[in-house]
């Protein structure tokens, strides 16, 4: 908007400028010609004043030696005519076959006066002034005086004033041009505010208000109103936080109390001495264990979700190669326990503007997410790229070597609570993506999901990154095999490429 406000003002400027410009310019030069005619059409009168009593031998002399006098002064040369357009007298050449010349002759023999000629800066033909002397008192047009004047004086001075006035002219529009710049910027300064308060409150800054005393009344309106309807959004969105968090932490308590009673029916359940009891009370009592449990991890998971949309970390430049490798030695343990294999891959160290503890906790989820889905001895590959693909950006993939989805559900992954249909038999609660989501947003990154080159499924953290120098590339490494049954569990954990 403010590039149109600018090109409009500066449009009204430069056609004023334009409509001031060119009068004067057209004025000045019709005048400058005007003065030049009129000297020329005085001195060609005055020669042919001469043979007002004839053109007799005296007279023709007394001519010749005032237009050769004035061709030596001033370079115009002159010619006489007679009736018959033969030429008696003549200063310097003079094209009479010319047709400007021509036509001007022809005017002049009929007794009328030449009219002034129109000379431009452009135009390089003479100014041709004929004049008719009369054969005597009352007698008709016996001959014509013709002067013949360059032009290029007259067309340099006016075009030297033109040059000058538009000079004038481009120093008043570049005047006009800051001006129109500082009164755009000045307009539009509520919108600009008003527009920042937008990109605030859609990077997550929900407490980011417009300022509401400058600007017209309508602007003002409109910031109020904006104001009030982000007030309005901000508070469903923490009650609905809120709510979430505060239901779950309430449900949490008593639900453990509730397993650890039926944990204490164990004992009842395992009695022999309890008839046929033990049997129906025993798959019963592990169905409710599942249950509860399943239930358990579903409130730690939206508790999760609640602190990841509500939190505001501390955004810095962070080596997420540094965090990489400690949240991989952490997970190492899990890793030989199931015999899985953690590969990296990719550069060593990469820069970029994240919350550290937001990274982690993000790290920590892919990486559950992976493990429960790569299966016992299965291969986990941690890749970190510096601007691969997008310039500016740090992606950081964990991808396994599961059965990974189908293409068609790709989409749908981040959803919450959303499980595929092929991986029912898993413990999950669908909510592990939704968190990372969360969690990136608040920095200023985003989710991609696909197929990974081991073919099960390969997340994709983009994070914003500041520019840096590249940084140094790990050595390429296939991934490695499964481990030979009876191998150490050393060899299965955390591989540094």
């Amino acid at each position: 908007m403010r590039a149109r406000l600018f090109v409009l003002l500066l449009t009204l400027i430069a056609l004023v400028v334009v409509a001031l410009l060119t009068p004067l310019a057209t004025n000045y030069a019709t005048n400058a010609q005007r003065q030049v005619y009129i000297d020329r059409l005085q001195d060609t009168n005055r020669f042919a004043l001469l043979l007002r009593d004839g053109t007799g031998t005296s007279e023709l002399s007394a001519l010749r030696d005032e237009i050769e006098r004035y061709h030596d002064v001033y370079g115009i040369p002159t010619v006489v005519l007679d009736g018959h357009r033969q030429v008696m007298l003549s200063s310097g050449p003079v094209d009479i076959d010319d047709p400007t010349v021509s036509d001007r002759i022809d005017t002049a023999l009929s007794g009328r006066s030449t009219e002034e000629m129109s000379i431009w800066p452009w135009q390089d033909h003479p100014l041709v002034v004929a004049v008719p002397f009369l054969a005597g008192e009352g007698a008709g047009v016996a001959g014509v005086v013709v002067t013949v004047s360059p032009t290029d004086a007259l067309r340099t001075r006016v075009g030297t004033v033109w040059i000058v006035l538009a000079a004038l002219s481009l120093g008043a529009v570049a005047l006009f041009v800051a001006v129109a710049d500082a009164l755009a910027t000045w307009v539009l300064r509520p919108v600009s505010s008003l527009d920042a308060a937008a990109h605030a409150i859609t990077s997550g800054d929900l407490e980011s208000r417009a300022p509401v005393g400058t600007g017209p009344p309508e602007l003002r309106r409109l910031a109020r109103s904006f104001n009030e309807m982000a007030a309005t959004v901000s508070g469903a969105l923490d009650a609905q936080r809120a709510f979430v968090a505060e239901a779950s932490h309430q449900m949490r308590n008593p639900l453990t109390a509730l397993l650890l009673r039926i944990g204490n029916l164990a004992d009842a359940v395992a009695d022999e001495n309890a008839g046929d009891l033990p049997d129906r009370a025993k798959a019963e009592y592990d169905e409710a264990m599942r249950e509860g449990q399943r239930l358990q991890r579903v409130l730690e998971e939206l508790l999760a979700l609640a602190r990841a949309e509500r939190h505001l970390g501390a955004v810095r430049r962070v080596d997420v190669g540094q965090v990489l490798d400690e949240r991989l030695l952490s997970w190492r343990v899990r890793a030989d326990l199931r015999g899985q294999i953690l590969v990296r891959s990719g550069v060593a160290t990469a820069d970029a503007l994240v919350d550290p503890e937001s990274l982690g906790r993000v790290l920590d989820e892919l990486l559950d997410n992976a493990s429960r889905y790569a299966g016992d001895d299965g291969v986990i590959v941690a890749a970190l790229r510096a601007g691969a693909g997008s310039p500016g950006a740090v992606r950081l993939s964990i991808s396994d070597d599961g059965d990974g989805l189908p293409i068609t559900e790709l989409d749908k992954v981040a959803g919450r609570f959303w499980r595929s249909p092929t991986h029912a038999n898993i413990p999950g609660t669908g909510l592990g993506l939704s968190i990372v989501t969360s969690l990136l947003q608040t920095f200023g990154g985003r989710l991609e999901v696909g197929t990974g080159p081991q073919g099960g499924l390969s997340v994709t953290c983009v994070l914003p990154s500041p520019p840096s120098p590249a940084a140094p590339e790990l050595p390429a490494a296939d991934a490695p095999e499964p481990p030979a049954a009876g191998e150490p569990a050393a060899a299965q954990g955390l591989i540094e490429r």
